[in-house]
Order: C-alpha cells, then sequence, then structure tokens
C-alpha cells in the first residue's frame, strides 16, 4: 500500500474497485488511473495502491465474467473494474505489455460465454421440454379425473347452464308433442353409458333444426329438428348422439380444456368450484356444439350403440347423415346441429362400421305416430305464431292509443 502522488502523465480515469487486507471492509471504490508505466486505484480518502504493468497479472471473472481484475506479483493487491472499455484502455496505456495476457483472457472468456450460452440453451430446451410434458401430463389426468368426479357435479354444471342459456323460443308444453319425444329419452336413458344421469327433457318451439344435451342430462329438443327429420329413426339418432355428449362427459371435459391449466389442476386437486363458477358464462358465451372431431366421432359410435342396446334401429343415425348430404351438402349453414360436426361422408362410413359390427337384433318401431306428432308441431307452431301476432297487434294499438291521447 502506498500514499504517493505519481507524477506520471495520467491517460485514462474509470470507475472500479480495490482489495486489499489494510482496509476497513479490505474493498473500497477508487477511480482507477491508467499512466504509461502503471495503474493506480485512488480511493475517496486519498490512499493509493500501485501495480507496474511490468508485473501486472490479469483476470476476466465477477458473476457475468466481465470484470477484469489486475493483481501485482505477491497478489496483495487486485485492482478492478467491469467498466465496458477498460481491458481496452488498459492494453493502450501498458503499450503492448498486456496484450498477451489481454488476448488469452479475452478468448478464454469467450469460449466461456459460448459453453454457457449453449449450457443455457440446453437447459432452457430441457425444461421446456419438461413443462411441455408436465402440461400435457396434468391435461390427460384432469381428462381421467373428470370420468371418476360425481354425476352431481355435471347435474350442478347442467343447471347453471340452462338458467343461463338463450332457448331461441318459448317452451311447448303440450304433452302430445313431449311424450314420443320422452319416449325416445327414457328407452335410450336405460342404456346411458354412465349410471345416476336423470334425463330432463325440454322442447323448445324454434324454426332452429338443432338439439343438445346439457352436462347432467338435461335435453333439450328444438321443435325445428322433429319438422326437418323425415322419420323417427332420424330424430332418435339425434338425441341419442346428443345423450352420449351427456354419458361420455364431454361437457365437462370441454370446460377444463378451454379454462386451461389452473383448471386441470383444481380439479387433480378436487377443487370443483370453479369450474361451477366458471360454466354459466362459458354456456352463454359458447356453441354448444363446439366440440373436437373426436368427441363428435366417439358420440356417434356411442349413439349408434345405444339405439342398437334400446332396440331401436340405429339405421336411422347413417340415414340422417345421407339426408343433409343430398339436401345441404357439406357445408348446410341451415342445420345448427350438423355444422360444427365431421364431414357427412366420414360419419356415414364411421357409424356404418359401427352398425355391421353389432350382433343382430331384431328392432322395434318406436311406439308412436310420427305424422300425428310432426302435425302436432305445426300446430304448435301455428298457435305460437298466433299468439305473437296477436300480442304484436296489441302492442300497436296501445301505442297509437297513447299516441293519440
Amino acid at each position: 500500500m502506498g500514499g504517493m502522488k505519481v507524477g506520471e502523465l495520467v491517460t485514462q480515469a474509470i470507475s472500479g474497485g480495490v482489495f486489499h487486507s489494510e482496509l476497513s471492509d479490505g474493498r473500497a471504490g477508487v477511480e482507477i488511473e491508467l499512466t504509461q508505466s502503471h495503474l493506480c486505484a485512488a480511493t475517496a480518502e486519498g490512499e493509493a495502491f500501485v501495480i507496474p504493468y511490468d508485473e501486472c497479472q490479469l483476470e476476466l471473472g465477477g458473476y457475468d465474467g466481465k470484470m477484469l481484475f489486475c493483481r501485482n506479483a505477491d497478489r496483495s493487491v487486485t485492482i478492478f473494474s467491469d467498466e465496458k472499455g477498460f481491458p481496452q484502455a488498459l492494453g493502450r496505456a501498458a503499450s503492448g505489455r498486456l496484450d498477451e495476457q489481454l488476448e488469452r483472457q479475452l478468448a478464454k472468456a469467450k469460449g466461456e460465454s459460448r459453453r454457457g450460452a449453449m449450457l443455457g440453451f440446453g437447459l432452457l430446451a430441457g425444461t421446456a421440454i419438461v413443462l411441455v410434458a408436465l402440461y400435457f401430463g396434468i391435461r390427460a389426468g384432469a381428462n381421467r379425473i373428470t370420468q371418476s368426479l360425481p354425476v352431481s357435479l355435471d347435474r350442478e354444471l347442467g343447471k347453471v347452464a340452462y338458467q343461463s342459456m338463450p332457448k331461441e323460443g318459448s317452451e311447448v308444453t303440450d304433452p302430445k308433442v313431449l311424450e314420443p319425444i320422452k319416449g325416445i329419452v327414457d328407452q335410450l336413458s336405460e342404456h346411458a353409458k354412465v349410471e345416476g344421469m336423470d334425463f330432463d327433457l325440454h322442447v323448445i318451439n324454434s324454426a332452429t333444426v338443432n338439439a343438445y344435451c346439457l352436462p347432467g342430462g338435461t335435453m333439450v329438443v328444438y321443435t325445428g329438428l322433429i319438422s326437418a327429420a323425415e322419420s323417427p329413426g332420424q330424430l332418435a339418432a339425434v338425441i341419442s348422439h346428443e345423450m352420449a355428449h351427456a354419458t361420455l362427459r364431454h361437457g365437462l371435459s370441454r370446460i377444463s380444456q378451454t379454462l386451461g391449466l389452473s383448471a386441470a389442476i383444481s380439479l387433480i386437486i378436487g377443487d370443483t368450484a370453479g369450474i361451477l363458477a366458471a360454466g354459466e358464462e362459458f354456456f352463454r358465451s359458447a356453441s354448444i356444439n363446439s366440440y373436437s372431431r373426436q368427441q363428435e366421432t366417439d358420440a356417434d359410435l356411442e349413439g349408434v350403440r345405444m339405439l342398437h342396446a334400446a332396440g331401436i334401429d340405429p339405421s336411422g343415425m347413417p340415414s340422417l347423415f345421407e339426408l343433409l348430404k343430398d339436401e345441404h351438402g357439406e357445408v348446410p349453414e341451415a342445420l345448427v346441429w350438423i355444422s360444427t360436426h365431421p364431414d357427412h361422408a366420414s360419419r356415414i362410413q364411421e357409424t356404418e362400421q359401427m352398425i355391421h359390427s353389432l350382433p343382430e337384433k331384431t328392432y322395434k318401431p318406436l311406439d308412436f305416430d310420427w305424422a300425428a306428432l310432426q302435425d302436432r308441431v305445426g300446430q304448435v307452431n301455428s298457435i305460437d305464431e298466433q299468439n305473437t301476432l296477436s300480442k304484436e297487434t296489441s302492442d300497436d294499438a296501445v301505442k297509437s292509443s297513447e299516441e293519440n291521447l
């Protein structure tokens, strides 16, 4: 350690630090002066530490590998700085005396940087692979857990969903419409894949050609579907397909998948409150039929199985697809029920293959008058239209009377 003033020309002043045993903390902040013969580190208290270039030993290190340490011969003094231009300034001031050391340290740092980058990339890639595997593992685990959850969760979800969803028409209470449809639902429900699922039928008077079954068994059939179908077997096919979505628990799976990883983790740890809380908004904003292609295929095949088990001719399933293909092509915009499902040709082929694989069975015709049901639906539509027209006329008369007043 020395307190002397160096009389040589100072070529550079750089912020840094110094290590020495006589300092109170063993180190201090300094201003580094680079002269023609040595570097000098001066503290704020006026103490100075000198290292001649001829005995200076260099080493790059520090937490980021960019700190340049300069040590004297006995390593009692270490002057250091991580300022970007310090190595170059030191090289210029030393007039070549430190070039070999600088080049060696810079080359070493560059190699370590490359290795660090490769290691970092490898760790990043490995972490990504682990995270992806973990993500899909959790999702797969959630799907398995979904199938083991009590059906009461489906019922709660379906109840919330039905209350929040737009119905697009008035509910039909006419027993001559309800009883034949309920007969199909009851006949199929005896062969449902999941025990304890109570199917609750609602018929909505609307030209919409649609049907759906919410989680837990809330079954909704639109009169537009009854009018559009050509046979009771085709209507039963649609109903069986939609009931299969509920018995395969596609709605619950779809919600957990849409809500993402947090929902999957919640299911795995047994917390179903978040699923129920999100159910109302989900079903209000999402298309009820936006299942995956695989889920649609599974519902087709499960519907065929249910029809066969219930003694209802399952050929109504492929015949419905033939009807839709012939009348509406592959993009039947008018038919809501079919619009998000797989193409008709594939469905025809897969359901026919399923039917051919089933054991032989004598099917019984559905026990109701198909023509009478369609006629009754037409009457219900007509009555609703007359009531709507009458209400509009009454409202117009009241408005006119108010204006005259």
